[in-house]
């Protein structure tokens, strides 16, 4: 893990190492789980499936090749988060942020209530006729 000097100017984060297992490269921003199939060690990441949406791991800090390491942000603010909204559940500042399957990006729950809480929103994202994808200010905690 990789803990970030402590600064009055900026937000405190943590960073872990990780190996891209998904099978196409991973862009930064991304939202991403642990592995947990057979091959299971705690540094292998994929992208969310049913299987594995309580396992998340963190968002990827910059662009991972199929197979290669990087680092993952889990813990602290993030200026830019790769978020799957759609039209049933409102994306206001504040809404908790859980992960949802065959996605890239986290997805803001319907009530602070909802499994998941793996960080929340900290500005509103745009409402649309259709699900969609978007970048977004967000506080992540996966620890």
């Amino acid at each position: 893990m990789l803990f970030k000097k402590i600064t009055r100017n900026s937000a405190e984060v943590v960073k872990i190492v990780v190996k891209n297992v998904s099978g196409s490269t991973m862009a930064a921003h991304d939202a991403v789980v642990f592995d947990v199939g057979a091959s299971t060690d705690g540094v292998r990441v994929s992208q969310a499936d049913t299987a594995d949406l309580s396992a998340f791991a963190g968002v990827v800090d910059a662009d991972i090749a199929d197979g290669e390491f990087g680092l993952l942000q889990c813990y602290g603010y993030r200026a830019s988060v790769n978020i799957y909204n759609s039209s049933t559940v409102s994306g206001v500042s504040g809404a908790v942020l859980g992960t949802f399957n065959s996605q890239w990006g986290l997805q803001p729950a319907a009530s602070a209530t909802t499994t998941g809480g793996f960080g929340f929103l900290c500005e509103t994202v745009a409402s649309s006729a259709g699900a969609y994808t978007t970048f977004a200010k967000a506080f992540i905690r996966a620890l």
